[in-house]
């Protein structure tokens, strides 16, 4: 295919991801999906191949694939739900749905969606415990069925999706959302198909795949073909739990994690395909962001997870903060084994800073940045997410207009980065009154061990989490649930990046 046509008609397959993510994002009701944008959009082929993809969640992004190998029962008109970590999932707040694509009567494609639903059920409100020992505390487990067959709402499996949730309201107002998004993902694809036919999509789809595995073998060329080791560590209260990995870059890119620490009835637990997209993401940084991410992009790496390891889970173990946490880790764990044999940034703040607070009427939940690690000519950047999340932030206005809640300070943590010749990024303070009694969680790390310089530089900053009540500052450990009475504070401080150089 002509360079130029091929770049016209790719670009046009891939704002159809984009809008749909615009769709997404202006139609949800929940502030976490219409203001952060926690939600993904992609487009499969027929044989449910990814072939096109927006630069949304990457936790998302590398495993939206997965569950749909588990999509087998439908027809034209229909859509399919699923959340199930053992089958592609992340973690329960993850909903995902599909919809099959056809054109003049024949399977074309699929595309789909994935959004974070601020509440799915489960023991505390936002369906983010910070302690649980099994998956069925963390929320409701949808297998894939059809939310909507043959063009309409299936009503029955609704009404059970909302049973089973602390806000139905909201809930129905994202889950429509995504379905309208889906019908229009579907629309803008046909349209394509008319414009150009199925034997220039077919060409299209047979240059991208050419295209990839090309631009993949020149760029893993570029990495030094030695085998690099690290291993890093998670929080449960006082215990730090390993994270260990060996890889290298040759014909393939060669994960193994071997050595990782055994499963546990503690939620750090990651599912397999949350392990998978964080290794993906981590190649793509330095492989470099202009590789396409589909189907031939996935097919270069090799990669062993040991089963009943924190990285693969036995099926109904709690992966709520393995999602959220753990991938961060992941990601770490890997920058510390290849700044062995290249120049890598500093370690970032390394946490989601999970936020969840709410009661039986109303459930709020949000991430928060932190410094960002530094690099060769440049200091790291402050109060930014990093890694596997990629959101935005959710405006003060917004949460004291939708909740019964106060934003008392919100800025960023000086001096909190790493010293060095470049400078580590500043983490974030923010503090909360809650004005009704609720349910807070905090679901976070690097509040023991301090996100690392490199080249000599600083670590960033440990992150800090506090309750206040009647005036007394009360700390709280990286993962905790705490009952709050109204007037109480909640004060969060998040991690600093890492420096990077001697002064």
């Amino acid at each position: 295919m002509n360079p130029v046509e091929f770049e016209i008609l790719y670009s046009k397959l891939i704002a159809i991801a984009e809008q749909m993510g615009v769709l997404l994002q202006r139609s949800s009701y929940s502030p976490n999906i219409r203001e952060r944008m926690d939600a993904s959009c992609a487009i499969f082929l027929w044989n449910k191949e990814l072939i096109a993809q927006a630069e949304h969640i990457p936790v998302h992004l590398g495993s939206m694939h997965i569950p749909l190998r588990h999509v087998t029962d439908f027809e034209e008109g229909d859509q399919i739900i699923v959340n199930d970590p053992a089958m592609g999932g992340t973690h329960l707040p993850d909903i995902t749905i599909y919809k099959p694509v056809y054109f003049k009567g024949e399977l074309v494609a699929f595309v789909g969606n994935r959004a974070h639903h601020a509440d799915i059920g489960g023991i505390t409100p936002g369906s983010m415990p910070g302690r649980s020992s099994s998956i069925y505390q963390e929320g409701l487990i949808i297998p894939p069925v059809k939310i909507v067959e043959r063009g309409k709402i299936n009503e029955e499996i609704m009404k059970l999706i909302l049973a089973n949730t602390r806000t139905p309201r909201e809930r129905r107002g994202d889950l429509s959302a995504q379905i309208g998004t889906n019908e229009y993902g579907a629309k803008k694809l046909n349209e394509f198909l008319n414009s150009y036919g199925t034997e220039k999509f077919e060409e299209l789809v047979m240059e991208l795949r050419r295209y990839t595995e090309k631009l993949m073998k020149i760029r893993m060329s570029s990495i030094p073909s030695e085998e690099v080791s690290a291993e890093d560590y998670l929080e449960i209260g006082d215990e730090l739990v390993k994270i260990k990995v060996r890889a290298k870059v040759r014909d393939g890119i060669y994960v193994d994690f071997s050595g990782t620490s055994q499963a546990r009835r503690e939620n750090i637990n990651a599912p397999l395909a949350v392990t998978l997209s964080s290794v993906y993401f981590f190649f793509r940084t330095i492989l470099g962001e202009d590789i396409p991410v589909n189907s031939t992009f996935y097919q270069f790496f090799h990669v062993f997870v040991p089963e009943n390891s924190i990285l693969n889970p036995p099926p109904h173990y709690p992966v709520v903060a393995g999602n959220v946490e753990t991938s961060q880790r992941i990601v770490d764990t890997l920058i510390l084994a290849f700044s062995e044999i290249m120049e890598l940034p500093a370690q970032s703040h390394g946490s989601m800073n999970n936020i969840a607070i709410g009661n039986e009427n109303f459930t709020y939940y949000e991430t928060l940045g932190g410094g960002a690690g530094a690099f060769k000519d440049y200091h790291g950047e402050g109060g930014i997410h990093v890694y596997m999340t990629n959101t935005k932030n959710t405006p003060v206005e917004v949460i004291e207009s939708s909740y019964p809640l106060l934003c008392l300070e919100y800025r960023l943590r000086e001096n909190s980065g790493g010293g060095g010749k470049w400078i580590g990024g500043d983490g974030i303070i923010k503090r909360y009154r809650v004005l009704e009694p609720c349910t807070f969680t905090v679901i976070s790390e690097r509040r023991k061990i301090a996100p690392r310089g490199a080249r000599g530089g600083s670590p960033g900053a440990k992150g800090e989490n506090f309750v206040i009540k009647r005036g007394k500052k009360i700390k709280l450990s990286s993962k905790a649930t705490v009952a709050l009475e109204e007037g109480d504070e909640i004060l969060i401080l998040t991690p600093g990046g890492g420096g990077y150089g001697s002064i």
